[in-house]
């Protein structure tokens, strides 16, 4: 039995040496262009900076009168969209022109701000948008938004 297990190792290896070893093939290389750096975001995104346009209508939740009906509201939102969207208008000048938020003096911009700082659809719209990206229309209790993500 010693016979043959020192037999194994003495067959394997002669085996083994009795076979060719691989010849490795020459690899092809060409120059690259360098890569950009782009930076990682690690973790889920805590804060955004944007601007909005707010169209307000009687009986939303802003405590004014707009001389406008929700319908009315609505149907301006969606042109004022139009416009900015063909770049007949733009949005900080859009802001100026027909949002009812005090940020309107400012193009809308609200700053920056973390979760739970805004109402949930307003919220939710704002983090879904690439930087650069500017939301359908977003109804709150206050009325009808636009939002612009500038971060």
């Amino acid at each position: 039995m010693k016979k043959l297990l020192f037999l194994i190792p003495v067959l394997l290896l002669m085996f083994a040496c009795g076979q060719e070893e691989p010849v490795a093939e020459p690899v092809e290389t060409t120059e690259t262009e360098p890569v950009e750096e782009i930076e990682v975001v690690e973790g889920p995104l805590t804060s955004v900076t944007a601007r909005h346009i707010l169209v307000c209508y009687d009986g939303c939740a802003v405590d004014q009168t707009f001389g406008r009906t929700q319908e009315e509201a609505l149907a301006l939102i969606e042109d004022i969209s139009s416009k900015i969207q063909s770049e007949e208008l733009d949005f900080v000048q859009a802001a100026v022109d027909y949002s009812d938020c005090p940020s309107s003096a400012d193009g809308g911009m609200l700053g920056e701000f973390g979760r739970g700082a805004m109402v949930p659809a307003f919220e939710e719209a704002s983090f879904a948008l690439p930087v650069g990206g500017m939301s359908g229309v977003v109804e709150t209790p206050f009325g009808y938004h636009l939002i612009l993500r500038e971060n």
